[in-house]
């Protein structure tokens, strides 16, 4: 079973993710904060990280950025799941490398699909 990490501040947004991924058959994790995130990633090396990018302690940018300093968890892969939607963000998430850069609101069939590829 493939196991996902979902960093998110917003708790619905948050239960809701690990809901549906559960459901669908992922084990789902998940952390409120940034820190509290790369902590977690960190002992438990998800196969797929979903990470906000505004958030409290660490941003989403900094999240990647400690996520790509430590062998462990430089090659997991991180979505972006974010409001803030500017070329700005995207770009930079990219760069970053993010796996992907997923706006809300988002479809659910879309982010499934984005979850299906970097898990498999």
């Amino acid at each position: 079973m493939k196991r996902v990490l979902v960093i998110e501040d917003e708790e619905h947004i948050r239960s809701d993710l690990i809901t549906v991924l559960e459901f669908e058959g992922y084990e789902a994790i998940g952390a409120e904060n940034g820190r509290e995130g790369v902590l977690m990633a960190q002992q438990l090396l998800p196969d797929l990280i979903i990470c906000d990018v505004n958030m409290p302690v660490l941003d989403g940018f900094e999240v990647i950025m400690e996520l790509r300093r430590n062998l462990q968890t430089a090659a997991i892969p991180v979505i972006f799941l974010s409001a803030r939607s500017d070329k700005v963000a995207i770009e930079r998430g990219m760069q970053l490398g993010a796996a992907a850069y997923v706006r809300k609101p988002y479809a659910l069939k879309e982010l499934l699909a984005v979850v299906d590829t970097h898990t498999n």
